[in-house]
C-alpha cells in the first residue's frame, strides 16, 4: 500500500474521531425514532442498484441517513450512517473488504455525515428553507464520501485520482439528490401528521428500487444483445478474413500481424473508439475485394502485366462496395476504399492526397506495405524487418504519411514481437483435407474415353470414335509433333493462301490426329473471343456472335488458361441447336492458345456428337500441337490484315478464274495471258499493294486481279496480242516508276508458254525475277552515279 494511501487512511480516522467527539456533545432525540430509522437503513442497505457506468453500486439507505440528520442528533445520524455502511461492507459484496478498508469506509461515512449535518444546520440558521438546505447537505455528503474513496483507489492503482473520480463517480450524484427529495417529502409529512406516517417512505423506496431494477434488467438484456451482436459481427469479420485467406494464399498471418500493428499505432495516435473499431475491422477486411480477382493473378509467381495490374487495382473499390452492404456502425468503408491512396495523390482509386485520406487508411497503408515486404510472397522472398522499414521510410512524404512512418519506425521491433505472440489465434482454413464420403456430384463426374467406367448417371463412354484407338501415346505424340511443324512451315511458306484457306488447312491436318464433328478456333479481342474459323458437320450449330471471356466453355478456357475435357458444348453462348435434342453436340475438348509471352491468344475447341468421346491422350495430343498452332495463327492473322487492305481477289478465286479462262480458250483459241508484278520502294521496302491494284485497273484490261504472295500480284488477260500487252505493261511500269517504285514484271501466255495454270504461273514468275534482278543492277548503277556526282559537287 502506498504511503500516500496510508496517510489518507490515518487522516480520515483521526478526523472521524474528532467529528464523532463533537457530535456526542449534542443532546440525543427520540430513541424510538432512532431505532426505527436504523432498522430501515440496515434493511435497505442490501437493496443495491448498479450505476449506469462502471462497476459501482449505490444503496437505497441514504434517505434514512438524511432523515436522521434532519430529525435526530448528529451522533444518532452518524450511528445510522456508519452501521448501514458496515452492513453494506458485509452483505451482498462481490469481493470481501479488509479491516483497513472497513475502518476507512466507516471513518469516511462519519466525516461525510458530520459535514452534511453541519451544512444543513448552518443553512437553516441563515434563514433558508428546509428543501434547499437538504439538497446542499446531500451534495456535501456525496463529495465528502466519494472524493476520499477516489483518492485511495487512484493512488493505489497509480492513476490520477481526479480523473478516476470524473470517470466513475458523477453517476452517483442523481441518486443522492433523489434521496434528498424523498427525505424532504417524508419530513414534511411527519411535520403535518406525525413521524410514523413517514414510514410510508419504505414502500415508495422499494417501488422505486424494483422499477429501477426492472429497467436495469431490460437495459442489461439489450447490452447483452448488443454484445452478442458485436461478437457475431467480429466472428463474421474473421470468417470473411478466412475467405480472403483461402483465395489469396499467404494472407492469413498477414491479416493477424496487420491487426496488431494498426491497433498499437492507432492507440499511439490517440484515435477515438469508433476510429479504432473501424481501423481494426478494416485491417481484417481491407483485401476482401480480392475475392473478385482471378486466383491465377493473385498467386502469380512473377511480375504482373499491365492488364493484370489494372485488374488488381479494382479490389479497393470492389471491397468498399461489398462492405457498404454490411452497414457498419463505424467508418470501415472509407478506410478500405482508400487503403491504396498515396500521400502525394498518386494512389488509387480516387487520387486522394494528404489529409484527404482517412487517418485509418493512412495507418493501414503504411502497415500493409511494411508487413507485405517482411512476408514471403509468390513472386519474392521476405525482406528483413530492417530493410522493409528502410524502404517504408524512403517513401515517407510521397507514398506514406510521415507522422505514421515515424511512429512505426520507433516501435516496429516491439510490434513484431507482439505480432508473433498472436500468431495462431485464428486457425487457417482446412483446404488440404480429403473427404471420404460422397460418391459423385448430381451431374456425374467428368469422364473421358480412357475411363474404365463412367460416373453414376453419366452417358456411356464411346471408345470407337477415334481412329487412333489402340495406338501407343508415344506414337500419337510423335505424329502430333510432325503435324505441328508442318502447320507452322505451311503458314510461313504458303503466302498465296488466304486466311480462311490456311485455317481450313490447319483444321484438316488436325483431323488426321483427332476425330471431331466440329472444330472452332477463337482469338481474344479485348474482353471477347472472336471466331477465326469454324469447320465440320456440327458448324451449323453455332452462330457468328462473339463469346465473352469467361462465358461458355471456350470463354472459360480462355479466361482461366486451362483445358476442359468432355465439357458441355450447349453452354456456349453462340450455340444454336436445341439442347438435349437428337442432333445436339454432346461433348467438347477445349484448350487455351498461348502466345510466346504467356498471354492467352484464344482457344481451340473440338466438338463431338458422341458423349465422353475424348480421352486424356487426346488432350495430350492437342496440347502438343497447340504450341505450334498459335504462331501459325499469328502469321495467318497478320497476313489477313495486310491483304484485307486491298480490293484484290484471293488465291482460290484467281485459280478458279484462270482455269475457267483456259477451258474457254481451248474452244475460242483466244490468247490468255498471266502477268506477275513486284514492287520495290526507293528505300528497299515494299510499298502498299494498293498501288499494284490501281495500276492493274488503269493500264490493263484485267478479267481478274489477285494477290498471290506478300509482295506479288497476278492478272489474267484475255484477247490482246503479245505486242499490245507489252505496250500496256510498259505504260504500267512507267506509271509506277513515276511514284519512285521499281517495278519488275513477268508475263506468260497460253498456249505458247503452257496450257495449265501451274505452267503459266511458273514461267511468269521466272521472267519476273529475271527482270527484278536487272532492275536491282540498274538501281545500284544509278546510286553509284548519284554518289559520284555528289562527291564532285563537294570537291568543287
Amino acid at each position: 500500500m502506498p504511503l500516500r494511501v496510508k496517510t489518507l487512511i490515518a487522516f480520515t480516522l483521526i478526523t472521524a474521531a474528532c467529528g464523532l467527539g463533537l457530535a456526542l456533545r449534542s443532546p440525543s432525540h427520540s430513541w424510538l425514532r432512532f431505532a426505527v430509522y436504523l432498522s430501515l437503513a440496515l434493511l435497505s442497505s442490501g437493496l443495491k442498484v448498479p450505476m449506469p457506468k462502471g462497476e459501482g453500486t449505490a444503496s437505497v439507505n441514504f434517505p434514512f441517513i438524511l432523515l436522521g440528520i434532519v430529525q435526530l442528533s448528529p451522533a444518532q445520524a452518524i450511528a445510522i450512517a456508519t452501521l448501514s455502511v458496515l452492513a453494506q461492507c458485509r452483505f451482498k459484496v462481490l469481493r470481501g473488504f479488509t479491516l483497513v478498508q472497513i475502518a476507512f469506509n466507516l471513518g469516511n461515512a462519519t466525516i461525510a455525515t458530520s459535514l452534511a449535518w453541519l451544512t444543513y444546520s448552518t443553512i437553516l440558521r441563515l434563514g433558508s428553507e428546509m428543501a434547499p438546505a437538504l439538497a446542499v447537505a446531500a451534495i456535501v455528503y456525496f463529495l465528502a464520501n466519494t472524493i476520499p474513496v477516489s483518492m485511495a483507489i487512484g493512488w493505489s492503482q497509480g492513476a490520477n485520482p481526479m480523473r478516476f473520480w470524473a470517470r466513475e463517480f458523477p453517476w452517483y450524484l442523481p441518486f443522492y439528490l433523489v434521496g434528498a427529495i424523498l427525505a424532504a417529502v417524508a419530513h414534511l409529512v411527519s411535520l403535518k401528521v406525525g413521524w410514523t406516517t413517514s414510514l410510508l417512505l419504505v414502500p415508495v423506496i422499494y417501488t422505486i428500487y424494483r422499477a429501477y431494477q426492472a429497467q436495469r434488467a431490460t437495459v442489461r438484456a439489450r447490452e447483452r444483445h448488443l454484445e452478442d451482436t458485436e461478437a457475431l459481427h467480429l466472428r463474421t469479420i474473421e470468417g470473411l478474413a478466412m475467405a480472403i485467406e483461402a483465395k489469396d494464399h499467404g494472407t492469413h498471418d498477414h491479416l493477424l500481424r496487420v491487426r496488431v500493428y494498426v491497433s498499437e499505432i492507432g492507440a499511439a495516435l490517440k484515435l477515438d473508439k469508433l476510429e479504432m473499431q473501424a481501423l481494426v475491422t478494416a485491417s481484417f477486411l481491407h483485401d476482401i475485394g480480392k475475392l473478385a480477382i482471378p486466383e491465377h493473378i493473385l498467386n502469380k509467381p512473377g511480375k504482373l502485366t499491365k492488364e493484370e495490374f489494372e485488374k488488381i487495382k479494382t479490389h479497393p473499390q470492389v471491397g468498399a462496395e461489398i462492405l457498404e452492404r454490411v452497414r457498419f456502425p463505424y467508418p470501415v468503408v472509407p478506410i478500405v476504399r482508400a487503403h491504396h491512396e498515396s500521400w502525394d495523390g498518386t494512389g488509387y482509386p480516387d487520387g486522394l492526397k494528404g489529409e484527404e485520406i482517412p487517418i485509418g487508411a493512412r495507418i493501414l497503408t503504411v502497415v500493409d506495405c511494411f508487413d507485405a515486404l517482411a512476408s514471403d510472397r509468390p513472386y519474392r522472398r521476405a525482406l528483413p524487418a530492417g530493410e522493409a522499414m528502410a524502404f517504408v521510410k524512403s517513401k515517407a512524404g510521397t507514398q506514406f504519411d510521415p507522422r505514421i512512418v515515424e511512429v512505426l519506425e520507433q516501435r516496429y521491433i516491439e510490434l513484431e514481437q507482439q505480432a508473433r505472440i498472436h500468431d495462431g489465434e485464428i486457425a487457417p482454413l482446412s483446404t488440404e483435407i480429403s473427404v471420404e464420403r460422397g460418391e459423385a456430384p448430381g451431374a456425374g463426374f467428368q469422364s473421358d474415353a480412357s475411363d474404365a467406367t463412367a460416373a453414376p448417371g453419366s452417358p456411356e463412354v464411346d471408345t470407337t470414335l477415334s481412329s487412333w484407338s489402340g495406338t501407343p501415346l508415344s506414337d500419337r505424340l510423335a505424329s502430333a509433333v510432325v503435324c505441328s511443324q508442318e502447320i507452322l512451315e505451311l503458314s510461313r511458306r504458303s503466302t498465296g493462301l488466304s486466311a480462311s484457306e490456311m485455317l481450313s488447312l490447319i483444321c484438316t491436318r488436325l483431323s488426321k490426329l483427332l476425330a471431331f464433328d466440329c472444330i472452332a478456333i477463337y482469338r481474344r479481342s479485348g474482353d471477347e473471343l472472336e471466331r477465326l474459323h469454324l469447320q465440320g458437320e456440327g458448324a451449323c450449330h453455332f452462330s457468328d456472335a462473339p463469346i465473352g471471356r469467361g462465358e461458355g466453355l471456350s470463354g472459360w478456357v480462355a479466361q482461366n488458361g486451362t483445358f476442359s475435357l468432355n465439357g458441355n458444348p450447349t453452354v456456349e453462348p453462340n450455340y444454336l441447336a436445341a439442347r438435349g435434342g437428337p442432333e445436339a453436340l454432346a461433348c467438347a475438348l477445349g484448350v487455351p492458345l498461348f502466345e510466346d509471352d504467356g498471354e492467352v491468344f484464344g482457344a481451340l475447341t473440338i466438338y463431338s456428337f458422341l458423349p465422353n468421346a475424348y480421352s486424356r491422350e487426346d488432350l495430350r495430343v492437342l496440347q502438343c500441337v497447340e504450341n505450334r498452332i498459335t504462331p501459325a495463327l499469328g502469321e495467318v492473322c497478320r497476313r489477313d490484315v495486310s491483304t484485307s487492305a486491298t480490293n484484290l481477289d484471293d488465291t482460290k478465286v484467281f485459280f478458279l478464274q484462270l482455269e475457267a479462262e483456259l477451258q474457254e480458250a481451248q474452244h475460242t483459241q483466244e490468247p490468255v495471258g498471266v502477268v506477275l508484278c513486284r514492287l520495290i520502294g526507293p528505300d528497299g521496302k515494299k510499298p502498299a499493294v494498293k498501288r499494284l491494284e490501281r495500276a492493274f485497273r488503269e493500264h490493263l484490261d484485267a478479267t481478274s486481279a489477285a494477290r498471290l504472295g506478300a509482295d506479288e500480284s497476278a492478272v489474267v488477260l484475255i484477247g490482246p496480242t503479245h505486242p499490245g500487252v507489252g505496250a500496256r505493261l510498259a505504260a504500267m511500269q512507267a506509271a509506277l516508276a513515276n511514284e519512285d517504285c521499281l517495278c519488275s514484271v513477268g508475263a506468260s501466255f497460253y498456249p505458247a508458254d503452257g496450257d495449265t495454270p501451274e505452267a503459266l504461273l511458273a514461267t511468269a514468275t521466272r521472267r519476273m525475277y529475271l527482270q527484278a534482278s536487272d532492275a536491282k543492277t540498274q538501281a545500284r548503277l544509278e546510286v553509284s552515279r548519284v554518289k559520284d556526282r555528289s562527291e564532285l559537287a563537294l570537291s568543287a
